[in-house]
């Protein structure tokens, strides 16, 4: 009974949310932009929905068009696919957000703006679509020094491999281990990853104190592993200033982060899964690095402990791997209050 009273009540703030966001955008009601904020800045449950909700944001678009917002609120029949999709809230960096003056709630806010505005001031920019069937292999040397280019932990670019077949082509990425070469630090690595960092700056330009929304997404797939084994497969992105931080100091340089997990991922290797996230950038940002990245898990879905110096991956893989910017102009008559 408990579990049918919270579907329920999930069902309905789903709902509530929708019609929130219809109201902005068909009459930019400022009764509901104030309610829709309230929600997101109270509610975590409405901060998730929302986060689920935009991970597609033109198929949010589409819902917010019909006049049957209910209906649609029905579970959908689940389509027979090999793509799996999983997404996690952004994270704000506290102190930077704070000192920007962005907050969870004003965030929202500027979702609401980007269905407000007129969509003429929107464009969408695609950076890549990395398929590794070109261009050089990535470094592994962790953290790239210059932007365009594929660096992180050790890997390498395989054909098919261990019944792992590309998405597309002939080739695609294989992360061997957590670590790279010349690696300092001491502190243990269980994460391997590819990087690649990207200049904002003219996108951020383009924009004039409107938003730049960034979104990252990754195919993942797994040669067969033991049953008793648990790996989750991750995308990341993280909004940098001038600055270029080290392993060590990524989380406290970073302005701001988002993550997109595929969590557990399977044993079948004809199955690719996918890993997506968003990151509206903040005032200050001058570059996004992106990650991509394997890590084990113990049986019971946590981090495992003690943690090795480093990890080994028997057969993990990445492929098609997207890039793209949203840029929405702030309208002349309409300033965005997610900006100072």
């Amino acid at each position: 009974m408990k579990h049918d009273d919270s579907s329920s009540s999930h069902r309905s703030l789903e709902q509530r949310l929708l019609h929130l966001l219809q109201a902005v955008r068909d009459t930019h009601d400022t009764s509901a932009r104030s309610e829709l904020n309230t929600l997101l800045r109270e509610n975590p449950d409405a901060r998730s929905t929302v986060a689920r909700l935009m991970v597609d944001e033109q198929a949010l678009i589409s819902r917010l068009r019909d006049d049957t917002i209910v209906a649609l609120l029905e579970p959908a029949p689940k389509a027979e696919t090999p793509l799996r999709t999983s997404t996690r809230w952004f994270a704000w960096r506290p102190l930077t957000a704070a000192a920007a003056g962005i907050m969870v709630g004003m965030f929202c806010t500027s979702v609401v703006f980007g269905f407000g505005v007129v969509r003429s001031l929107e464009r969408v920019v695609s950076l890549f679509q990395e398929s590794f069937e070109s261009g050089p292999a990535p470094l592994m040397t962790g953290i790239p020094q210059e932007v365009n280019l594929w660096s992180g932990d050790y890997s390498e670019i395989v054909e098919r491999y261990d019944g792992v077949k590309p998405v597309q082509g002939m080739k695609m990425a294989r992360v061997l281990r957590s670590d790279f070469e010349g690696k300092t630090s001491s502190k243990p690595s269980v994460q391997g990853d590819l990087m690649r960092g990207v200049d904002v700056r003219p996108f951020l330009r383009e924009a004039n104190g409107g938003e730049v929304v960034f979104t990252l997404s990754a195919l993942l797939n797994t040669a067969p592993f033991l049953e008793a084994e648990r790996y989750e497969g991750a995308v990341t992105l993280w909004a940098l200033g001038p600055q270029l931080p080290t392993e060590e100091s990524l989380m406290d340089d970073a302005l701001a982060h988002s993550v997109g997990l595929c969590r557990p991922l399977d044993r079948d290797p004809a199955t690719w899964q996918r890993a997506s996230t968003r990151l509206l950038l903040p005032p200050g940002t001058e570059r996004v690095l992106l990650k991509v990245s394997f890590s084990p898990m113990s049986a019971s879905g946590k981090s495992q402990s003690p943690l090795p110096d480093h990890v080994t991956f028997a057969g993990h893989f990445v492929d098609e791997v997207r890039a793209s910017v949203n840029i929405r102009k702030a309208a002349p008559n309409q300033r965005n209050e997610a900006l100072p």
